[in-house]
C-alpha cells in the first residue's frame, strides 16, 4: 500500500480507481475534493491496480476517516483493504482512532471479520443516517392517485400562485448563489450541522464535477440549487444538494417534483435522494421512495 498526499498531482490515478471500481453515492472526485478543508485533508490509500482508499486525516489530533464507502475495489477484496488500512493507521501511525461510514453489509462484514482482532475495538455506532431510492419507472410526473394527492395539491397550488423558470445553476452569478445558501442556512436548525466550506467550495468552483445543477426561479428570484451526478458503474444518480431559501410554502416540495421529473426524462433508473436523519427522512418520505437503505457511522480504535 502506497499513501498518497498529494491528491491533485495524482489526479488521474484517483479517477481511475472511481471510475473502475466507484459504485456509491459520494464516489465522484471533484466532491472528494470539495469535502477537503483545513483540518481534514485528503488522502489516498494505493494498492495497486485502479485499487484503493478515499481517506481524509486530521494532523492535529492525529484521527482518520475514511470516505464515505470509500473502498474503491472489488467486493470480495474491501474487508481485506479495510484491514490494511486499520493496520496502518492504528499500529504503524499511533493514530487515536479511524472513523468511518459504511454500509450496512460493511458494517455487518466489519463486525465478523475483526471482532476478535486483536488490538483493535470496534465502537458502538454514533449515528445511522437514511438514503431513500427512488424508482423512475414508478415515478408518475402527473402525480396520479390517492397517495400522490397531497403533492399534486401543493404542485397545482404553487404553479397557479407564481411564475416559475428554471435556469442552468452553473450560468447564475456566484453571489446570488451565495445568497440563496446564505438564506438556507440561516433557517436550518442550530443542531444540524452544515459543512459550510464544502458549498462555498462548490460555488466558487463552478459547479465543476456536478453533471446537473438547476436553480428555480420563483416571480424572477433565483430560490433554490439542486445539484447531482451519475453514480459510477451504474444508471442512478444521486441527488448530492438540496437547497432552499424557504422564501415560499410549497417550494421544498415544488423542487424536488421538478427535479425527479427531468432525472426521469433523462432515463436513470433510480434517483438516491442523500443521507437524512428522521427528520429529513420525513419530507423525503413525501415523495414514496421505493426502498431506503441505510449507513453507519463509527469508530475504530487500539485497544
Amino acid at each position: 500500500m502506497k499513501v498518497v498526499y498529494d491528491v491533485v498531482k495524482h489526479k488521474k490515478k484517483i479517477q481511475g480507481a472511481i471510475r473502475k471500481y466507484g459504485h456509491f453515492a459520494e464516489h465522484n472526485y471533484k466532491h472528494y475534493l470539495y469535502c477537503e478543508n483545513s483540518e481534514d485533508k485528503n488522502v489516498f490509500f494505493d494498492y495497486g491496480n485502479d485499487k484503493g482508499m478515499l481517506m481524509q486525516f486530521d494532523k492535529k489530533v492525529n484521527i482518520w476517516s475514511l470516505f464515505p464507502n470509500g473502498i474503491l475495489a472489488p467486493e470480495k477484496d474491501r474487508l481485506d483493504l479495510l484491514r490494511d488500512a486499520l493496520h496502518y493507521t492504528l499500529k504503524e501511525e499511533k493514530a487515536k482512532k479511524l472513523t468511518m461510514e459504511v454500509s450496512e453489509d460493511i458494517r455487518k462484514g466489519i463486525l465478523q471479520k475483526f471482532k476478535r482482532q486483536n488490538g483493535m475495538r470496534i465502537c458502538a455506532y454514533l449515528y445511522t443516517l437514511h438514503w431513500p431510492l427512488y424508482n423512475m419507472k414508478s415515478w408518475d410526473p402527473k402525480l396520479r392517485g390517492n397517495k400522490m394527492k397531497k403533492l399534486r395539491n401543493i404542485r397545482n397550488r404553487f404553479y397557479k400562485k407564481y411564475r416559475i423558470k428554471v435556469k442552468d445553476t452553473k450560468e447564475i452569478p456566484k453571489e446570488q448563489l451565495k445568497k440563496i445558501f446564505n438564506n438556507w442556512l440561516k433557517k436550518r436548525s442550530l443542531n444540524d450541522r452544515v459543512d459550510t466550506d464544502y458549498y462555498l467550495n462548490l460555488i466558487n468552483n463552478d459547479f465543476k464535477g456536478i453533471d446537473i445543477a438547476k436553480t428555480l426561479y420563483v416571480d424572477g428570484r433565483p430560490s433554490t440549487i439542486t445539484a447531482g451526478w451519475r453514480i459510477p458503474n451504474s444508471n442512478n444518480y444521486y441527488s448530492a444538494i438540496g437547497i432552499v431559501d424557504y422564501s415560499y410554502p410549497g417550494l421544498g416540495e415544488v423542487v424536488n417534483i421538478d427535479d425527479l421529473n427531468r432525472l426521469k426524462r433523462k432515463g436513470f433508473d433510480y434517483v438516491d435522494f442523500g443521507g437524512s436523519d428522521k427528520v429529513l427522512l420525513t419530507f423525503k418520505r413525501k415523495f414514496k421512495p421505493e426502498k431506503i437503505y441505510k449507513t453507519y457511522t463509527f469508530s475504530v480504535v487500539r485497544r
